[in-house]
Order: structure tokens, then sequence, then C-alpha cells
């Protein structure tokens, strides 16, 4: 969900510059491998990487450590794929439009995310994505989608939008966007059938992917057909009302999580609608990116102000960001839906996630950061911990943010496992993930290419981007 707030302000700080000595070998010693191509350990393994990709993984015993390797000990630790956030955005779309986008690379980086899809485009993102690629600036790679797609736009300020009211003016802003350099297409708010229709089209034509929202303008069957990629579940619980009477067939997908008539659906809503919901899916044959912790913890789970101030990334959220978030969840609170429709809008969305998994389609983790309290690289792990609470187990969780974004990227054959010949994107755990998610928090070493950046390297970077965010 993006671009409802448009509130909020940054301002912007000199950058310090935070660089791990990079090296061309890397070796980690003795570590636990969860490589991702199955589901199991790899024990007791030593990892070599040479200028960037992983040239030897086995037996601590039997693999010779080049004489000019830097070595990691993994003794006890446990090694993964870098991992990806789906739906991130940057501060720049907020507030006074400030580019402070060098310092939220590196609080991504330091949060173990080596690749990152930023879900609303601009020319200074894909300023950055170059920066990144070409070893100006440290940070994950990053897939641009284009600016979003909408209808209209009731938003002041800088308009991060593509309007297009007319199949025509549609067919315009795809070729100009994919003639830009954007990976993806991104639809939003308010876009009518026969425009939608003409965006699907012509991306198909010019050979790029389609992702997004589904608006009640369009409904989910018809983003089925298309086979776009769904963010937030967009649409998917609207179809779970007994029938389009029901305020017109529209419950709280997208917008409507504001509107108080959208709430007054969820008591109607029928459980027994999802299994033909999730068949639907499957047989789109899509991927699906929840972001259910933004959606829990901004409109439905009751977190206190004392619970978001003791959160770790609280502190690197500008003051007068802060200011104004506090307007937004003010506003919304004090006239917020019953607890008992909170709680029930809770467990569909986590059985619907659960329904999904069981049905093989596949799912993507993405934060949707910095929205509201949540900000880039820790919010991740936030969402992980969600799909547990939707029943997940720790593998399936850790596909949906090493594997199945990869494929879906088409990246698969350089991330998202770890094997011979793949990027060394790795991050080295202090504990074993497949028995607590949350351990994914438990983040030793990260590394990127040539690059590993220990323990007081994450803390540098974080520190770096600290002192040009918190103010």
């Amino acid at each position: 969900m993006r671009h409802i707030y448009f509130l909020i302000s940054l301002i912007s700080s000199t950058l310090l510059i935070a660089s791990a000595p990079p090296t061309s070998v890397i070796a980690i010693t003795h570590v636990n491998v969860i490589p991702m191509n199955k589901e199991l350990i790899l024990k007791d393994q030593t990892v070599i990487t040479e200028n960037g990709k992983i040239k030897q993984i086995g037996d601590a015993a039997k693999i010779q450590i080049p004489a000019k390797a830097k070595i990691i000990n993994g003794k006890g630790k446990y090694l993964v794929p870098g991992f990806f956030d789906m739906h991130a955005h940057f501060f720049y779309e907020q507030g006074e439009n400030v580019n402070t986008c060098e310092a939220e690379l590196k609080l991504m980086l330091a949060n173990g995310l080596t690749t990152v899809r930023i879900e609303c485009g601009d020319s200074v993102y894909l300023d950055a994505k170059q920066n990144v690629k070409n070893h100006k600036w440290l940070g994950p790679n990053l897939s641009v989608s284009s600016p979003q797609f909408v209808g209209n736009y009731p938003w002041d300020g800088k308009v991060f939008a593509k309007i297009c009211k007319t199949p025509d003016d549609a067919i315009a802003a795809v070729k100009q966007c994919k003639k830009e350099g954007y990976d993806e297409i991104k639809i939003t708010f308010m876009v009518k059938r026969d425009v939608y229709d003409a965006i699907i089209k012509t991306a198909k034509d010019e050979n790029i992917k389609v992702t997004g929202h589904v608006g009640p303008l369009v409904k989910l069957p018809a983003a089925l057909a298309a086979k776009q990629q769904i963010e937030h579940m967009d649409e998917f619980i609207d179809m779970l009302l007994p029938d389009t009477t029901y305020n017109h067939g529209q419950s709280v997908s997208d917008m409507n999580i504001w509107r108080k008539k959208a709430w007054a659906t969820v008591p109607y809503l029928d459980e027994s609608k999802i299994p033909a919901l999730v068949q639907s899916v499957k047989n789109a044959g899509i991927y699906v990116t929840p972001t259910n912790f933004f959606f829990f913890s901004s409109f439905a789970d009751s977190i206190t102000k004392e619970q978001y101030m003791a959160r770790p990334d609280y502190a690197y959220i500008p003051s007068k960001i802060k200011e104004e978030r506090w307007k937004i969840k003010d506003h919304y609170w004090k006239n917020a839906p019953p607890t008992k429709s909170r709680k029930e809008y809770v467990y569909l969305r986590n059985k619907i996630v659960f329904e999904l998994n069981k049905a093989d389609v596949k799912l993507m983790a993405g934060s949707d950061s910095p929205e509201w309290f949540l900000v880039q690289g820790f919010s991740i792990h936030d969402e992980l911990e969600t799909f547990a609470r939707s029943g997940l187990s720790p593998y399936s969780i850790l596909e949906t943010v090493t594997i199945n974004p990869a494929t879906y990227l088409g990246l698969n054959k350089v991330k998202g496992s770890i094997e011979v010949g793949k990027d060394a994107d790795l991050i080295l755990l202090d504990k074993n993930p497949l028995e607590n998610i949350s351990n994914t928090r438990s983040i030793n070493t990260v590394i990127k290419g040539n690059n590993a950046f220990e323990k007081s390297d994450l803390e540098k970077l974080l520190s770096e981007a600290k002192e040009v965010l918190s103010k």
C-alpha cells in the first residue's frame, strides 16, 4: 500500500562513507549451510568465494583454503543466501522529497538485504541503482518499478506517478517507462478497466512485467487473467463477500481500508470461499506479495506509542516524519474499527496466506517500508515473523525472501540459493533460522560480492545512516 501518506517530510544531512575492505577471495569456514535449493542443512562446510562468485562448497576437512583468502570463522553459525525485499520505497517520495537514498541503502544492507525491488519509480532511484552497480554506493542491488500508474492523483506535492485517464495515455506511458529503463510497470489507484487493459497489452508487447495494486474498477478476476503480479493481496478479501450487493462488492482492500463502510463488511466475509480464491490464484500462476506486517501493525494491531518507540528502527525515522506519522496514526485510531472486526481481518489474511502457501502459490516477502513506523531493512524481518504468524514453516518463510523472489525476477541462475557459480550474496547468522524465523535478525556478517561486512562494519553502516536520517 503506497502513496496514501504524502504528509511527511525529511531533512537531509551530509553522508559519511562506510566501506568494508574488498578482497577477491573470502573463506567462510566450518559453517552450517542452508542452501535453499532443497530443505536441508549442510553441516561443517567451508565456502570459498572469489571475485564475487561462489567458487567452492564442501566438507571443511577437505577444502583447501587459498593463502590469500580473508577467513571468516563460521563455526556454530548458519549461512543463508542474501535476502530480498520485494516491496520497498525511499523517503524521497515523502515530505519535501529530499534524496537520502545512499543512507537508506546502508540500512538495507546492514539488515541482510542484498537485492531490493523499489515499488515506485523516479529518475533518482535509477541513479541509485546505477551507483550501486558501479560500486560508488554500498547497498543492495535494485530493481526499480515505474512511477505508479494512476487514473487520477488526489494528493498534493511532487507526483511520483503517470496519470493515465485514457488507453492512449497508458500506451504512451508504458512505452516511455520501458525506454527510461524501469524494470516493471507499477499500477496503483483508480485505474479504469479499459486503461488497465491497455497497460497490460502494451506491457506484453514491450516485454515488461506489470506489478502492483488491483482496484475495484478492475477486480481480481481481470488481474488474474492478465497474470499481473499482485501486491498486498488486493481484492483477495473482497472475494470473500457473500455477493456484490455488500458495499458494491468492496471490502477492506487497498484504499478502502480507511473507510468505515468497508470495515462494516468484515463480519459478513465468508471463510468458506477461501479455497476457491486460492485455486483461482494458483491457476493464474502468479506470485503474491502480502505485505501483511504493514497492514497489521498500522490498521489492526493496537500498538502503543511506547511499543513503537521501543522498536530498534524507530531511531532512524527523521523527527519531522515522526511528527506527521503520529498525526496519521491518531487520525486513524481515534475512529478505529471494532476490535472484533480487526481481529477477523487479521485472521482471514493469515488464513489466505497459509492456504496460498499450502497450494504452492509463490509468496514473496515485502515490507512496504518506510510507511508509517516501518524502516527499510529492519521491517523485512517483521514481515518474515508475520509469515510465521500465518502458520508457515521457517523453510517456507525463507523461500519468500530468497529463491522465490530471485526466480520471479529471473535471477535464480545467479541469486537466491547457495550454489557454486552463483553470486556471493550471503548472510552469516549466529542462530539457526530453521528453528525460529526470528533468528534471521542474528546477523553476524553480510557478504556482497568482494565485500565482507562483519559486525563492526554493520554497526558502522547503521551509525552513518542514523546520523543522516535521525535529524
